[in-house]
């Protein structure tokens, strides 16, 4: 990547990953092992590398982080529990050196001539960086429905918020809409969630470029659709390794 100008003071990191689901997780952790200064911004910290519901079978790619946790927290019949892989998670990114946590909404892309230079968020407060990599998931205009309600959610109980599609739809990104459907073996009610996914040809699969602004990446859900909790953990490693070749 070419030597860039940031506007204003401010620290520039080198990597910016908004969300901090599985695929950004792992992308993280990734990046900062091998040497980049990483910033991961979440709406939530109780939401870190959550899965949906619990007794979840994994059969994770080694090399991840998954694979990792899992021959620690699994069961004998290859069970793992959502609440112990969200706490290893949060544990390995907070005792990871060169990951900076950052709980906040991001409402827009900072971008000049085409190329992006970071994020804006909800504080006013910007934030600079290289590349930044968008791993958002279900969160891009996100609509929950359980039985007779809907409300602006990802995931049940964790809101999401209109800024950040908007200011990309401005940007001219084309999206798709997409609906994801939880339903789970106990007594909780099943719910559906529409949310706007990258149109194919917006990405560039080998290196998850974003074709239409420079130094703007996508991974997981929010680029590729439905990917099993594995495939996420994949791309997380994938993304990593593209950021590692053009930083």
């Amino acid at each position: 990547m070419t030597q860039q100008s940031f506007p204003g003071p401010g620290h520039v990191y080198d990597v910016i990953i908004v969300g901090a689901g599985i695929t950004g997780t792992e992308a993280a952790l990734s990046c900062a092992k091998a040497g980049l200064d990483v910033l991961l911004v979440t709406t939530s910290l109780d939401t870190i590398y959550n899965l949906l519901g619990d007794g979840v079978v994994l059969q994770p790619k080694a090399g991840t982080f998954m694979a990792e946790a899992f021959t620690r927290l699994a069961d004998e019949q290859g069970f793992v529990r959502n609440w112990s892989m969200h706490r290893a998670g949060k544990y390995e990114v907070e005792h990871t050196q060169g990951i900076h946590f950052l709980q906040s909404s991001v409402s827009s892309l900072l971008v000049e001539n085409g190329c992006v230079k970071g994020v804006n968020t909800w504080e006013g407060v910007s934030r600079f960086a290289k590349a930044t990599a968008l791993c958002v998931g279900s969160f891009l205009k996100a609509r929950l429905s359980i039985g007779e309600l809907t409300e602006t959610a990802g995931r049940l109980s964790e809101m999401s918020y209109d800024d950040l599609f908007l200011d990309l739809e401005k940007q001219g990104f084309v999206f798709k809409e997409l609906t994801l459907e939880a339903r789970f073996e106990d007594e909780s009610l099943p719910y559906t969630v529409s949310c706007k996914v990258f149109a194919p040809d917006e990405l560039e699969p080998q290196s998850f470029r974003l074709k239409r602004l420079e130094g703007l990446y996508g991974a997981g859900l929010c680029a590729s659709g439905v990917l099993s909790y594995e495939e996420a953990a994949l791309q997380g490693q994938e993304l990593a390794n593209s950021l590692l070749s053009h930083l």
